[in-house]
């Protein structure tokens, strides 16, 4: 009995494990959409690219994933990538994406809590403004055809990859040069300043294949040897207290000037002045940068490039000294308006300036060297401590200087017209084919004489600091005279005609050719007398005599006087204080041109 029941019990156990291995397996959830595909099984999903580590506001996963670079933790993926203990599946060249559906779908079944139901099926449209510069990719990070990572992406650039910038877009993401095109990255990603090297990442450098080649670090080219002056002033003690910043002052608050260069260039260095301070002047940081518009303080961030002395940010000049700061590459073309913000420490009590700069300067509270725009701000009308700007060039530029008095500092013109003769001469130059690349060096102080005033801002005495020792000067321009005869108590022709002997004499010991510019007429104005006006037509004779000296001369008096009366200006020239000593802008622009067409044959035949 017993035997039948094991019997009977062995064959329903049997029935019951053939009925079980006859029926069909049940499926995992979702896996006809997963990738038949071993890796796909064994590793972590990798992020789509919607996620992409660039965009702030949505931090990619991928950062709390384990990474193969674990010394940056937080740079955008180059390209998904699989465990490091599994054989690489990705190809090194570009690929093309698949389409935004596919992305999706997989998302959603590896990943679905990654998934954004609010991105767009388009990538976002945009516009790009032009701008130029090098920078730095501060991590490995994509390259892509649109400034967004919806865009296809096209290739990668490495950590510390130097770039050429040729614009930004309104999403934040900067177009470049690449291989044959221009295609974006995420501004997050780029700086002005080379990132560290670190060994690890050169080890996983050298044995990994890029999938481009890293841009080598641009140099000057070899043809720009050559140091020349593409802005100046001649600095100054203030002449007033109404030229003193006062609300909020200088001291320990940031300072904006604006100057516009005459030569373009790429490699800058930046003279700073504190000629006339009994205490060291204090520099906390300085920056450079592209204005947006010549009567705005706002700048075009993506130009902004920071300015260093002995390799510092923070530094000092000495009282009574100036000092030159490192050279850096820095592109920008002729007349150019660029921002140069300064966030000062302690400032001398005597500030070394420039009281009629005609072009804005502002003051404002706090530290904003790197700032687009800042609060409420003061306006002022000089420069302060800013002496030169100096830019490399090829061997056969040069640059001109301008030495003189208010007419030549352009008295009367509007604030931000830029239209001294300087002004004009440089435009002038900047269309020429022959010129361009050359400079001009503006070098007026208004109501100052050339000699007889005996102050050292004369101009005679100004002619080592603004002329022999301006990088680049080959020729002078000099309209310097009319102060010292119409301030004459007696005759001071021949005091005039000593001190251009021994100007003349200065320059041509430095190799700098002199061209004289006659005394321009002003009858009417508080300048004229009967004997002064004897004064300025020998004084002009001279500077017109085959034996002055001068190399050249322009007869700037015949050219601006009236045709019915050659001791008194064209009154289309007058200025509209309505003195008959200054122009108006068409005035200096007549003087420019003038310049500008004897410069043309002068260059030629010297």
């Amino acid at each position: 009995m017993k035997r039948i029941l094991s019997l009977l019990i062995a064959a329903v156990l049997c029935f019951g494990m053939m009925t079980a291995c006859a029926e069909k397996p049940k499926e995992q959830p979702d896996s006809p959409d997963l990738p038949v595909s071993a890796d796909s099984q064994a590793t972590e999903p990798a992020p789509s690219e919607s996620e992409e580590a660039t965009e702030p506001s949505e931090p990619a996963e991928s950062e709390t994933e384990p990474s193969t670079e674990p010394t940056e933790p937080e740079t955008e993926p180059t390209e998904p990538e699989t465990e490091p203990t599994e054989p690489a599946t990705e190809p090194t060249e570009p690929v093309t994406e698949p389409p935004a559906e596919t992305t999706a779908e997989t998302s959603e079944t590896t990943a679905p809590t990654t998934v954004s139901e609010a991105e767009p099926e388009t990538s976002p449209a945009f516009s790009v403004t032009d701008a130029s510069g090098k920078m730095y990719a501060t991590a490995d990070v994509n390259v892509r055809s649109g400034p967004a990572a919806s865009y296809e992406r096209v290739g990668h650039l490495s950590k510390g990859d130097l770039v050429e910038i040729t614009g930004i877009a309104d999403t934040g993401w900067y177009r470049i040069k690449f291989k044959d095109g221009e295609y974006f990255v995420s501004a997050s990603y780029l700086s002005d300043t080379k990132p560290a090297e670190e060994t690890t990442a050169a080890t996983t450098a050298a044995t990994e294949q890029p999938t481009s080649a890293p841009e080598p670090e641009a140099k000057p080219s070899v043809n720009k040897t050559k140091w020349i002056t593409t802005w100046s002033t001649a600095v100054m003690p203030p002449d007033g207290d109404d030229k003193i910043p006062s609300d909020p002052k200088i001291d320990n608050n940031t300072v904006r000037q604006q100057i516009r260069v005459s030569a373009g260039g790429e490699t800058i260095r930046l003279v700073i002045s504190n000629e006339y301070g009994s205490s060291a002047l204090e520099i906390e940081s300085i920056t450079i940068a592209k204005l947006k518009n010549p009567s705005s303080r706002f700048i075009e961030k993506d130009t902004l490039k920071t300015l260093t002395y002995g390799g510092k940010g923070s530094f000092s000049v000495p009282g009574g000294k100036s000092i030159t700061t490192d050279e850096i590459e820095f592109t920008f073309d002729a007349l150019d308006d660029l921002a140069i913000t300064i966030k000062f420490g302690s400032v001398p009590k005597t500030l070394t300036c420039h009281t009629a700069s005609r072009c804005y300067t502002w003051v404002t509270e706090g530290n904003h060297v790197s700032d687009d725009d800042f609060g409420k701000t003061q306006r002022m009308v000089s420069w302060y401590f800013i002496q030169r700007l100096e830019t490399l060039a090829e061997e056969d530029k040069f640059t001109i200087v301008t030495l003189g008095d208010s007419l030549t500092d352009g008295a009367s013109i509007p604030d931000n017209s830029f239209a001294r003769y300087s002004d004009e001469l440089a435009r002038l130059l900047a269309a020429d084919k022959d010129l361009s690349g050359c400079g001009v060096a503006a070098m007026g102080i208004g109501a100052t004489s050339f000699c007889t005033f005996n102050s050292k801002i004369d101009g005679s005495k100004r002619v080592t600091r603004d002329v022999v020792n301006v990088p680049g000067a080959k020729y002078l321009l000099l309209m310097m005279g009319t102060n010292d005869i119409g301030y004459a108590g007696n005759d001071v022709s021949g005091t005039l005609i000593d001190g251009y002997k021994k100007l003349i004499k200065t320059c041509h010991d430095n190799g700098i050719q002199v061209i004289g510019m006659t005394i321009p007429p002003n009858k009417g104005s508080g300048h004229y007398s009967a004997d002064k006006e004897k004064m300025r037509k020998k004084v002009n004779d001279f500077i017109k005599s085959k034996d002055s000296g001068f190399d050249g001369y322009i007869d700037i008096s015949a050219v601006m006087a009236s045709s019915g009366d050659p001791e008194k200006m064209d009154q289309k020239y007058l200025s509209g204080w309505n003195d008959w000593l200054h122009f108006n802008p068409d005035g200096y622009k007549r003087i420019g041109s003038t310049v500008y067409e004897y410069l043309t044959e002068f260059v030629k035949e010297n």
